[in-house]
């Protein structure tokens, strides 16, 4: 058995995102902020979701790039405008299988 490697670059994002897996928060950026993450993945299934909030409403932004083992799985780079809305603008789920090391299975 082996593991898969993760790197996720996060942002920048209006005004701040969140990337969770498997129901936890593992990285968190304010605005205009980047952050990288890696981690190993043993086998199993993983759940990520990728949220961004808008606190002061007008436009907003969502950037995110997951990579396993070299591969780009998600690639996210989306901006709008929320009028005077503020709150969640973009929010999104991945699901991921990692069997000897390897994606097996991945739902969009």
């Amino acid at each position: 058995m082996s593991d898969a490697s993760l790197l996720a670059d996060v942002g920048p994002c209006d005004d701040t995102g969140h990337l969770y897996i498997n129901g936890n928060e593992v990285v968190s950026v304010p605005l205009n902020a980047t952050r990288r993450f890696q981690r190993i993945l043993p086998d199993g299934a993983y759940n990520f979701r990728f949220r961004v909030g808008n606190g002061g409403g007008w436009a907003w932004a969502a950037r995110l790039r997951l990579v396993v083992n070299g591969t780009e799985l998600i690639s996210v780079d989306e901006v709008g405008g929320s009028g005077l809305f503020t709150g969640t603008v973009y929010n999104k789920e991945w699901q991921c299988t990692i069997r000897d090391g390897k994606v097996s299975e991945f739902v969009a």
